[in-house]
């Protein structure tokens, strides 16, 4: 079965079935100008209720370029603010060519799910993975309402005992949770201070709340049911995923403090307490926001393959669907280690086997790799079955002075820079918590961030490499 990969890699390749899922792939800034451009001119929003958001937006004129993420243990994997440097590279350039745009990090800390939201991984030098896990309460109440404090003192003291003092642990200090603020608004209070001086702004979903209130009712309504059931036909079809199954209605919740719970119909619940599923938010949220283009992971661009008719059938404008880039932390030390062992930490990154540098076999090796092809007639199958036998000694020998002789070095294993590069066999920010990288590099990773996002075209992948001093 295709995976969502499979999906991201179509769309932006421009092929023609996923333009028709997700709108024309993003080609160059000018694309997205001309969405923006369309987009304005076609819908209208609350500006000065989104004033009191950002000043930015009371401007007519002005976009948002969206991207988000459920908040989790020390704020997520690293991928997080991944999506938010790409966001912001993408708002600079609307503002270049004359759209004042803001990169809007949507937290959506109405989501529920803690198995994926306990815990924080640590990645450590020796490419081996710490997984700092956390008790967040029990009950069916959605991550806004369970405090950072749960997890803060657990995670920091694992920092502490695996990392060291790094150039950002003061910093996060700083930024510990107040009273029982909760993940959601850590979150969004951690990355606006992170990103200061940044065209950011950041808020949970629930804040939005009132800028769509009004039109759900007629949203409801208007839920396309057939159009939706065609489309995920059409997905199964082509060998995709279904990520909802069927939506007969508008997936709405009962977000309080003591639970959140599926619901039927929305007249019967104040608006208030009113969460929207992953199939109804992106089109509230356009709903709420001019957003021009929205910075999504593969998994979120299925979920829009799944829901394109929604937009139209609520009288949203759809925003530009852009594959987010990936970015991989490399320390100086990493670099400096992997040139040393002659390895390429971009092929490490890539996935490429990290085969052990043997260097030239000394003159005693040599003379025992002769002696065993010495050994008799090789037609003999008594003698073949020895000689092989024997070089798989050597080459087990020969590996062995090759590691003492890294050892002796002070160089790491090659496998340990594959496993600080690629954890469990994956991209590093689908690994790391974002928590580390700034615990160790500084908040200055996030300005090293956007640098590197800058360079990096959707889908695209690139190597952030750090030095102790542009970092901090």
């Amino acid at each position: 079965m295709p995976s969502p990969h499979d999906l991201a890699a179509a769309h932006l390749a421009g092929d023609a079935l996923t333009r028709e899922w997700l709108g024309e792939p993003w080609t160059g800034i000018g694309s997205t100008v001309g969405r923006a451009r369309h987009m304005l001119a076609a819908g209208s929003w609350d500006r000065a209720a989104l004033a009191r958001l950002h000043p930015l937006l009371k401007d007519p004129d002005s976009v948002v370029v969206v991207t988000g993420q459920q908040p989790a243990v020390g704020g997520g994997p690293l991928y997080t603010l991944v999506k938010l440097a790409h966001a912001i590279v993408v708002a600079k350039r609307l503002a270049i060519e004359g759209v004042p745009a803001l990169a809007w990090f949507w937290c959506a800390s109405e989501d529920h799910d803690l198995g994926e939201a306990n815990h924080a991984d640590i990645v450590r030098r020796d490419g081996s993975i710490a997984r700092v896990s956390a008790d967040l309460g029990a009950g069916r109440a959605a991550l806004r309402w369970r405090p950072a404090a749960l997890w803060w003192k657990q995670l920091v003291t694992s920092c502490q005992a695996e990392l060291g003092d790094g150039l950002g642990s003061c910093w996060l200090l700083d930024h510990a949770p107040v009273g029982d603020e909760g993940m959601g608004a850590w979150l969004c209070r951690m990355l606006r201070d992170l990103c200061a001086g940044q065209p950011v702004a950041t808020c949970e979903a629930h804040v939005l709340r009132p800028l769509w209130a009004s039109r759900l009712s007629d949203a409801c309504a208007a839920w396309p049911v057939d159009a939706l059931a065609t489309r995920r036909s059409e997905l199964v079809a082509h060998g995709f995923s279904d990520p909802f199954g069927p939506l007969p209605r508008a997936p709405l919740f009962h977000d309080t403090a003591a639970g959140r719970i599926a619901v039927d119909e929305s007249g019967s619940l104040p608006t208030v307490e009113l969460s929207p599923g992953a199939a109804l938010r992106p089109v509230l949220q356009q709903l709420a926001l001019p957003a021009a283009a929205s910075i999504l992971g593969n998994g979120e661009l299925a979920y829009h393959a799944a829901i394109g008719p929604a937009y139209a059938a609520l009288g949203a404008q759809q925003p530009q669907l852009v594959s987010r880039c990936s970015l991989t932390l490399l320390p100086a030390w990493a670099e400096r280690a992997a040139g040393r062992l002659g390895l390429s930490p971009e092929e490490l990154a890539d996935g490429a086997a990290p085969a052990l540098p043997l260097g030239p076999p000394s003159d005693r090796l040599i003379a025992v790799a002769q002696a065993i092809d010495r050994l008799g007639d090789p037609s003999d199958r008594r003698i073949a079955a020895a000689q092989t036998r024997l070089r798989r000694e050597l080459d087990r020998l020969t590996a062995s002075l090759a590691r003492g002789s890294r050892i002796a070095a002070g160089l790491p294993a090659p496998g340990s820079l594959a496993g600080l590069l690629r954890p469990r066999g994956q991209r590093q920010e689908r690994t790391m918590s974002l928590f580390q990288a700034v615990w160790e590099h500084g908040p200055g990773v996030m300005a090293e961030l956007i640098c590197a996002a800058e360079q990096t075209s959707p889908g695209a992948h690139t190597l952030v490499r750090l030095s102790r001093g542009n970092a901090g």
